[in-house]
């Protein structure tokens, strides 16, 4: 059976809060590109929140589709933040180096 994969946006004062369930991999990166790239653009928020609390498992191409994410919302002038990130998300994003591009708090 496979894994279920949700995506709830919502806004929270100007902030964009997107809050991500199950697992993101392949078969979940376009459903997360294709629902946030265009919300960024559209909404213009001042800050994106990106809640991974309910995020089960992260792949690299998991980390593509954050990262695609990062990229739109640099574009729009909008600040993003990875929230709730659990310790198998944690070690991808320290073993890719994605600190730099990836804020988490």
């Amino acid at each position: 059976m496979p894994a279920t994969f949700d995506i709830d946006v919502t806004t929270q004062d100007d902030a964009l809060v997107a809050r991500l369930t199950g697992e993101l991999d392949l078969t979940s990166r376009a459903a997360v590109v294709d629902a946030l790239v265009p919300a960024v653009s559209e909404a213009a928020p001042s800050r994106l929140v990106v809640d991974m609390a309910g995020v089960s498992f992260c792949d690299s191409s998991g980390l593509g589709a954050l990262l695609d994410v990062r990229r739109a919302a640099a574009d729009a002038d909008v600040d993003m933040v990875l929230r709730g990130v659990n310790r198998q998300v944690a070690r991808l994003l320290d073993l890719a180096d994605a600190d730099g591009w990836l804020a988490r708090e």
